[in-house]
């Protein structure tokens, strides 16, 4: 297995939020960055930063809902540093929180794009570039809400739900060929997406957190780069909850977000 600093990372999603920090744990620890994202400002931000910081990355705009951009961004990785070693695939869409028998299915399957199908193309490419290394690490980055439930948000969850069950599949058809695939689960994090809300929306769900606080994107990309680091080289398969013990209680019961109006 490559070493953290002797590798290179692609990090998707990451001119914002959790993809925004992972790409600085990898590029601290000494990782050549690829940082995707849609808004070539935002990712070109990120690794404007890391450069400052005395790291080595490169930007590469793509969306990893069509093919063609995530079959380019691999490839770019590759052609420019030799090899892909690590990925987290970070880039995520959250649904506008409504009743399942009110949501659209170009809603549903505009969740699903990003969400679910962007995680099997990523892994689809990344899982072929590392075979010809001889192995890697893939951290897909999904959400509690791949693990329960979550009130107005089914497609959202739905979608959540799909990715880790592609990390898990992909986790045990790779176990033999050097290629270790987890999930990092985030729940109430505070990115930019999450702290727009009110403190009506912030209040309950903080209070129902055990550790009575939000992550941050600092924890989050801890855990990200720790399972791709021969620390975890036992690990696989598995989805790894970072939600200050959230999930511990079968008493956790909260609304994050008011319950929408009919329509």
């Amino acid at each position: 297995m490559v070493k953290l600093a002797d590798g290179v990372a692609l990090v998707t999603g990451g001119g914002s939020g959790m993809g925004h920090g992972i790409a600085h744990r990898f590029a601290r620890d000494g990782a050549k960055v690829v940082v995707v994202g849609r808004t070539k400002e935002k990712i070109d931000q990120t690794v404007a930063e890391i450069r400052a910081a005395g790291g080595t990355a490169l930007s590469c705009v793509a969306d990893v809902a069509k093919e063609d951009d995530v079959r380019r961004m691999v490839e770019t990785t590759v052609s420019e540093f030799g090899r892909l070693d690590f990925a987290a695939n970070t880039a995520g869409v959250a649904q506008i929180p409504q009743l399942l028998h009110e949501l659209s299915l170009a809603e549903y399957e505009e969740d699903f794009a990003v969400n679910a199908r962007g995680v099997f193309l990523c892994m689809k490419y990344q899982i072929a570039a590392m075979l010809k290394n001889g192995g890697g690490s893939i951290v897909n980055v999904t959400s509690g809400s791949a693990i329960g439930g979550l009130a107005y948000f089914s497609a959202y969850c739905a979608a959540k739900h799909a990715a880790a069950g592609l990390t898990r599949t992909a986790a045990l058809e790779y176990a033999t060929k050097g290629i270790r695939i987890n999930s990092v689960a985030p729940g109430a994090i505070a990115t930019p997406m999450l702290m727009r809300n009110d403190d009506a929306a912030l209040n309950p769900m903080r209070n129902c957190i055990p550790m009575q606080r939000f992550g941050t994107e600092e924890e989050i990309a801890a855990a990200t780069v720790w399972l791709c680091s021969d620390e975890a080289s036992y690990i696989t398969g598995q989805i790894l909850p970072v939600e200050g013990g959230y999930t511990a209680s079968c008493l956790t019961i909260v609304e994050p977000i008011a319950a929408p109006a009919a329509k």
